[in-house]
Protein backbone atom coordinates (compact mmCIF):
# COMPACT_ATOMS: atom_id res chain seq x y z
CA UNK A 1 0.00 0.00 0.00
CA UNK A 2 1.56 3.40 -1.36
CA UNK A 3 5.05 1.65 -1.24
CA UNK A 4 5.13 1.63 2.02
CA UNK A 5 6.19 -1.30 4.65
CA UNK A 6 3.84 -3.46 6.54
CA UNK A 7 5.61 -3.21 9.30
CA UNK A 8 5.59 1.24 8.64
CA UNK A 9 1.80 0.75 8.09
CA UNK A 10 1.27 -1.19 11.45
CA UNK A 11 3.25 1.43 13.33
CA UNK A 12 1.31 3.92 11.90
CA UNK A 13 -2.10 2.13 12.48
CA UNK A 14 -1.21 1.52 16.06
CA UNK A 15 -0.65 5.37 17.13
CA UNK A 16 -4.20 6.41 15.46
CA UNK A 17 -5.85 3.63 17.58
CA UNK A 18 -3.66 4.86 20.68
CA UNK A 19 -5.43 8.08 20.10
CA UNK A 20 -8.54 6.74 19.26
CA UNK A 21 -8.25 4.57 22.51
CA UNK A 22 -7.84 8.30 24.30
CA UNK A 23 -10.83 9.62 23.01
CA UNK A 24 -12.98 6.84 23.65
CA UNK A 25 -12.17 6.87 27.12
CA UNK A 26 -12.77 10.76 27.84
CA UNK A 27 -16.60 9.57 26.50
CA UNK A 28 -16.44 6.44 28.97
CA UNK A 29 -15.09 8.11 32.46
CA UNK A 30 -17.27 11.13 31.57
CA UNK A 31 -20.68 9.26 30.09
CA UNK A 32 -21.23 12.40 28.34
CA UNK A 33 -22.60 11.19 25.38
CA UNK A 34 -26.09 10.65 23.16
CA UNK A 35 -27.15 7.31 21.45
CA UNK A 36 -29.48 6.78 18.60
CA UNK A 37 -31.11 4.21 16.96
CA UNK A 38 -29.72 1.88 13.97
CA UNK A 39 -32.93 -0.15 13.99
CA UNK A 40 -34.44 -2.90 16.10
CA UNK A 41 -32.45 -2.98 19.25
CA UNK A 42 -29.30 -2.16 17.60
CA UNK A 43 -27.73 1.63 18.45
CA UNK A 44 -25.19 3.43 18.14
CA UNK A 45 -23.77 6.09 20.44
CA UNK A 46 -21.64 9.81 19.40
CA UNK A 47 -18.58 7.90 19.97
CA UNK A 48 -19.18 5.48 17.51
CA UNK A 49 -19.17 7.97 14.86
CA UNK A 50 -16.79 10.04 16.20
CA UNK A 51 -14.31 7.66 16.44
CA UNK A 52 -15.27 5.52 13.16
CA UNK A 53 -14.77 9.31 11.41
CA UNK A 54 -11.95 10.20 13.16
CA UNK A 55 -9.77 6.54 11.89
CA UNK A 56 -11.54 7.23 8.32
CA UNK A 57 -10.28 10.27 7.72
CA UNK A 58 -6.47 10.10 9.19
CA UNK A 59 -5.83 6.82 7.33
CA UNK A 60 -7.25 8.33 4.36
CA UNK A 61 -4.69 10.99 4.35
CA UNK A 62 -1.66 8.54 5.32
CA UNK A 63 -2.84 6.08 2.74
CA UNK A 64 -4.41 7.48 -0.52
CA UNK A 65 -5.45 4.36 -1.95
CA UNK A 66 -7.43 3.53 0.81
CA UNK A 67 -10.49 2.06 0.85
CA UNK A 68 -13.27 1.73 3.83
CA UNK A 69 -15.93 -0.57 5.43
CA UNK A 70 -16.76 0.32 8.98
CA UNK A 71 -20.03 -0.42 10.98
CA UNK A 72 -21.00 3.47 10.85
CA UNK A 73 -20.72 4.12 7.20
CA UNK A 74 -21.04 0.56 5.91
CA UNK A 75 -24.02 -0.17 2.71
CA UNK A 76 -26.86 -2.63 3.20
CA UNK A 77 -25.06 -5.21 0.91
CA UNK A 78 -21.15 -5.06 1.36
CA UNK A 79 -20.97 -8.07 -0.92
CA UNK A 80 -18.71 -6.19 -3.51
CA UNK A 81 -16.05 -5.58 -1.12
CA UNK A 82 -14.96 -8.97 -0.92
CA UNK A 83 -12.67 -7.88 -4.13
CA UNK A 84 -11.70 -5.11 -2.86
CA UNK A 85 -7.66 -3.98 -1.75
CA UNK A 86 -6.50 -1.44 0.47
CA UNK A 87 -9.60 -1.82 2.40
CA UNK A 88 -9.54 -0.86 5.76
CA UNK A 89 -12.36 -2.86 7.84
CA UNK A 90 -13.15 -1.31 11.24
CA UNK A 91 -15.15 -1.19 14.23
CA UNK A 92 -14.77 2.19 16.16
CA UNK A 93 -16.33 -0.19 19.25
CA UNK A 94 -17.33 -3.42 19.69
CA UNK A 95 -19.11 -3.86 22.07
CA UNK A 96 -20.88 -0.64 22.18
CA UNK A 97 -23.66 -1.75 24.33
CA UNK A 98 -20.64 -2.84 27.23
CA UNK A 99 -19.29 0.91 26.64
CA UNK A 100 -23.03 2.64 26.89
CA UNK A 101 -23.26 0.54 30.17
CA UNK A 102 -20.05 1.15 31.98
CA UNK A 103 -18.54 -1.70 31.66
CA UNK A 104 -14.69 -2.20 30.55
CA UNK A 105 -15.35 -4.95 27.68
CA UNK A 106 -14.97 -3.26 24.73
CA UNK A 107 -12.60 -2.89 21.75
CA UNK A 108 -11.64 -0.96 18.71
CA UNK A 109 -10.59 -3.00 15.70
CA UNK A 110 -8.80 -1.99 12.43
CA UNK A 111 -8.08 -4.77 9.77
CA UNK A 112 -6.05 -4.07 6.72
CA UNK A 113 -7.58 -6.41 3.95
CA UNK A 114 -7.25 -7.87 0.25
CA UNK A 115 -9.73 -9.32 -1.11
CA UNK A 116 -11.06 -11.02 1.69
CA UNK A 117 -7.60 -11.88 3.42
CA UNK A 118 -6.41 -9.70 6.38
CA UNK A 119 -2.83 -8.45 6.16
CA UNK A 120 -2.40 -6.75 9.16
CA UNK A 121 -4.49 -6.31 12.87
CA UNK A 122 -4.84 -4.23 15.22
CA UNK A 123 -7.78 -4.88 18.25
CA UNK A 124 -6.79 -2.16 20.94
CA UNK A 125 -9.10 -2.41 24.43
CA UNK A 126 -8.66 0.68 25.98
CA UNK A 127 -10.17 0.13 29.56
CA UNK A 128 -8.20 -2.74 29.77
CA UNK A 129 -5.19 -1.89 28.57
CA UNK A 130 -4.55 -4.72 25.64
CA UNK A 131 -3.26 -4.20 22.94
CA UNK A 132 -3.18 -6.93 20.18
CA UNK A 133 -1.30 -6.97 17.16
CA UNK A 134 0.10 -8.80 14.08
CA UNK A 135 0.54 -8.80 10.44
CA UNK A 136 0.58 -11.73 7.52
CA UNK A 137 4.34 -11.78 7.90
CA UNK A 138 4.49 -12.23 11.27
CA UNK A 139 5.03 -15.83 13.01
CA UNK A 140 3.23 -14.71 15.90
CA UNK A 141 0.54 -12.31 17.56
CA UNK A 142 1.12 -10.44 20.00
CA UNK A 143 -0.83 -8.85 23.55
CA UNK A 144 1.21 -6.06 25.19
CA UNK A 145 4.10 -7.14 22.83
CA UNK A 146 3.78 -10.72 24.28
CA UNK A 147 3.52 -13.54 22.25
CA UNK A 148 0.00 -15.40 22.54
CA UNK A 149 -0.84 -19.21 22.12
CA UNK A 150 -4.30 -20.68 22.05
CA UNK A 151 -5.53 -23.00 24.87
CA UNK A 152 -4.34 -26.81 24.94
CA UNK A 153 -7.64 -27.97 26.49
CA UNK A 154 -8.41 -31.24 24.60
CA UNK A 155 -11.59 -32.23 26.44
CA UNK A 156 -14.68 -30.48 25.61
CA UNK A 157 -15.56 -31.21 29.43
CA UNK A 158 -13.00 -29.01 30.71
CA UNK A 159 -13.54 -26.23 27.94
CA UNK A 160 -14.95 -22.80 28.32
CA UNK A 161 -16.76 -21.59 25.46
CA UNK A 162 -18.18 -18.02 24.72
CA UNK A 163 -20.99 -16.47 22.12
CA UNK A 164 -22.71 -13.69 21.25
CA UNK A 165 -26.09 -12.42 20.93
CA UNK A 166 -26.54 -10.66 17.54
CA UNK A 167 -28.54 -8.13 17.61
CA UNK A 168 -31.24 -9.77 14.88
CA UNK A 169 -33.84 -11.89 16.47
CA UNK A 170 -33.88 -14.87 14.11
CA UNK A 171 -30.39 -15.10 14.24
CA UNK A 172 -30.93 -14.95 18.08
CA UNK A 173 -32.58 -17.81 17.82
CA UNK A 174 -30.43 -20.08 16.08
CA UNK A 175 -27.84 -19.18 18.58
CA UNK A 176 -29.94 -20.31 21.29
CA UNK A 177 -30.69 -23.75 19.97
CA UNK A 178 -26.76 -24.41 19.20
CA UNK A 179 -26.48 -23.21 22.75
CA UNK A 180 -28.84 -25.90 24.03
CA UNK A 181 -26.62 -28.77 21.87
CA UNK A 182 -23.51 -27.83 23.78
CA UNK A 183 -24.61 -26.64 27.16
CA UNK A 184 -24.40 -30.01 28.97
CA UNK A 185 -21.06 -30.83 27.09
CA UNK A 186 -18.87 -27.95 28.09
CA UNK A 187 -17.72 -26.58 31.71
CA UNK A 188 -18.67 -23.46 31.06
CA UNK A 189 -20.30 -21.25 28.58
CA UNK A 190 -20.03 -17.28 28.64
CA UNK A 191 -21.28 -14.10 26.72
CA UNK A 192 -19.29 -11.36 27.33
CA UNK A 193 -20.57 -8.53 24.36
CA UNK A 194 -17.34 -8.35 22.41
CA UNK A 195 -16.61 -10.46 19.03
CA UNK A 196 -13.19 -8.49 18.54
CA UNK A 197 -12.21 -8.48 22.57
CA UNK A 198 -13.11 -11.95 23.01
CA UNK A 199 -11.93 -14.02 19.56
CA UNK A 200 -8.91 -11.82 20.84
CA UNK A 201 -8.89 -13.92 24.19
CA UNK A 202 -9.45 -17.26 22.64
CA UNK A 203 -5.91 -16.51 21.12
CA UNK A 204 -4.53 -15.47 24.25
CA UNK A 205 -5.70 -19.15 25.70
CA UNK A 206 -8.39 -17.40 27.79
CA UNK A 207 -10.87 -19.01 26.22
CA UNK A 208 -11.80 -22.56 24.20
CA UNK A 209 -13.82 -21.95 21.61
CA UNK A 210 -16.47 -19.59 20.52
CA UNK A 211 -19.13 -19.26 17.68
CA UNK A 212 -21.79 -16.91 16.57
CA UNK A 213 -24.25 -16.32 13.60
CA UNK A 214 -25.36 -13.18 12.01
CA UNK A 215 -22.05 -11.41 12.44
CA UNK A 216 -20.24 -8.85 10.33
CA UNK A 217 -16.90 -8.33 9.15
CA UNK A 218 -15.85 -5.58 11.08
CA UNK A 219 -16.29 -7.31 14.34
CA UNK A 220 -14.22 -9.83 13.65
CA UNK A 221 -11.95 -9.46 10.92
CA UNK A 222 -8.37 -8.14 12.99
CA UNK A 223 -9.23 -10.82 15.74
CA UNK A 224 -9.44 -14.03 13.57
CA UNK A 225 -5.87 -13.08 12.69
CA UNK A 226 -5.14 -13.61 16.03
CA UNK A 227 -6.00 -17.11 16.73
CA UNK A 228 -4.21 -17.89 13.11
CA UNK A 229 -1.56 -16.95 14.08
CA UNK A 230 -1.74 -18.33 17.75
CA UNK A 231 -2.21 -21.99 16.78
CA UNK A 232 -6.12 -21.86 16.16
CA UNK A 233 -8.39 -23.05 13.64
CA UNK A 234 -11.63 -20.70 12.29
CA UNK A 235 -14.41 -22.34 9.71
CA UNK A 236 -18.21 -21.89 9.64
CA UNK A 237 -20.38 -23.40 11.79
CA UNK A 238 -20.44 -26.50 9.66
CA UNK A 239 -16.65 -26.77 9.57
CA UNK A 240 -16.21 -26.02 6.17
CA UNK A 241 -13.97 -23.23 4.70
CA UNK A 242 -14.71 -19.55 6.13
CA UNK A 243 -13.59 -15.85 5.12
CA UNK A 244 -14.62 -12.64 7.26
CA UNK A 245 -17.45 -12.20 4.99
CA UNK A 246 -19.48 -14.91 5.84
CA UNK A 247 -21.84 -13.91 8.77
CA UNK A 248 -21.23 -17.00 10.56
CA UNK A 249 -18.22 -18.13 12.96
CA UNK A 250 -16.57 -20.86 14.27
CA UNK A 251 -13.39 -20.08 15.91
CA UNK A 252 -11.33 -22.97 18.52
CA UNK A 253 -8.35 -24.11 19.74
CA UNK A 254 -8.00 -26.54 17.24
CA UNK A 255 -8.16 -29.51 19.31
CA UNK A 256 -11.71 -28.94 19.82
CA UNK A 257 -12.94 -28.47 16.81
CA UNK A 258 -14.31 -31.19 15.14
CA UNK A 259 -16.35 -31.92 18.39
CA UNK A 260 -17.85 -28.29 18.49
CA UNK A 261 -18.54 -28.75 14.54
CA UNK A 262 -20.81 -31.48 15.38
CA UNK A 263 -22.05 -30.51 18.03
CA UNK A 264 -23.42 -26.79 16.95
CA UNK A 265 -24.12 -28.44 13.63
CA UNK A 266 -26.81 -30.66 15.02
Amino acid sequence: MDNQSIENIQGSVIRLVSHAGARLMEYFTSGDFTSHSKGGVDFATQADDEIDQFLRESLAKQFPSSQFLTEETAPKDFSSFQDKENLWVIDPIDGTLNFSRGSEHFAISVALVDKAKVKLAVVFLPAENKLYTTTTDDSEALCNKTPMHVSKTSSLETAVIACDWPWSMNERKKVHKMLGNILTNVRGIKSMGSAAADLSALAEGKIDGYFITGIKPWDMAAATLFIEKAGGKITKLDGSAWNIFDPEVLASNGVLHEELVHLLSK
